[in-house]
């Protein structure tokens, strides 16, 4: 089963003192090149990981989608439209691009997301039904405690 993965879930693989580091770190190697990686995503993990950890996880992470481990995708203008429809729509909760461009995939090949982010994703819903997490908050709040 294909996932989309968000930025916070990434961060945690790469900071071990991130309380949910485990849990990420085990979906994450479950996952393997099943996990789908959105461009803005990696941009925004690099430069997180790098801020907080260091520069050597950042190259590990970046290493890790060059070898293929994850699966990379690049936005289209398509993406591109929907994620900039999703922000407007959504404009209250400041999603942002990276959120938007995540919700975008995910609703286009109907996917579930891997995202430690309840409050946007909670908020907010694809054109039909809701998003599908793979981790929901009872079980963030119990693995990470």
């Amino acid at each position: 089963m294909r996932v989309v993965a968000d930025t916070g879930p990434l961060v945690a693989v790469s900071n071990s003192r991130d309380p949910a580091h485990r849990l990420a770190n085990v979906i994450a190697e479950a996952l393997g090149r099943q996990l789908v990686v959105p461009e803005p995503v990696v941009v925004e993990v690099d430069h997180l990981v790098r801020a907080r950890v260091s520069s050597e996880a950042a190259n590990r992470f970046l290493q890790a989608l060059a070898r293929r481990e994850h699966t990379v995708r690049f936005s289209s203008q398509a993406v591109l439209e929907r994620a900039v429809e999703i922000d407007a729509q959504f404009q209250d909760l400041d999603l942002g691009y990276t959120d938007a461009v995540v919700m975008a995939i995910a609703e286009r090949e109907r996917l579930p997301i891997l995202t430690f982010d309840f409050t946007h994703f909670r908020a907010t819903r694809p054109a039909h039904g809701f998003w599908q997490l793979v981790v929901d908050e009872q079980r963030y709040r119990e693995e990470t405690s």
